[in-house]
């Protein structure tokens, strides 16, 4: 099972990166928009964490790259600091954008996130999560 992160800050992507070695998942970040749309590209992901709000290449920018490139299907959740709604995706939903977390996110909040979108491809009970912390 794999996890991309794609977010600017350094924080997130280190606290994502702690959480998924604690978990066994494999995690690759990208803390440019770019980086993270090449690394979409080059590898099939399980989840893909995406923050919208990046310098020089946003969230939005990769997103409309995948549409362009007839990509369908991902499982992207977005982590923004924003107040967005699914509304504000719509046109991304075939892509993949499944829902919408605001930042910071708590722990509890991305172990839900990673049993919502990871538990068809996990191999372990779904009740270890919690109890293996």
């Amino acid at each position: 099972m794999n996890l991309l992160t794609i977010d600017d800050d350094y924080d997130t992507t280190e606290a994502v990166t702690d959480y998924c070695k604690i978990r066994g998942i494999d995690c690759k970040v990208a803390n440019k928009g770019r980086q993270g749309l090449f690394e979409i590209q080059k590898r099939e992901y399980d989840l893909i964490l995406l923050d919208i709000a990046m310098p020089e290449f946003t969230g939005f920018d990769i997103l409309s790259q995948l549409k362009k490139q007839g990509v369908r299907y991902k499982t992207i959740v977005i982590f923004t600091a924003w107040r967005s709604k699914m509304e504000d995706f719509k046109d991304y939903t075939e892509v993949g954008v499944r829902e919408i977390v605001k930042k910071p996110v708590e722990l509890d909040h991305l172990d839900n996130i990673v049993k919502s979108y990871l538990m068809n491809v996990m191999q372990t009970d779904p009740n270890d999560f919690l109890t293996n912390q």
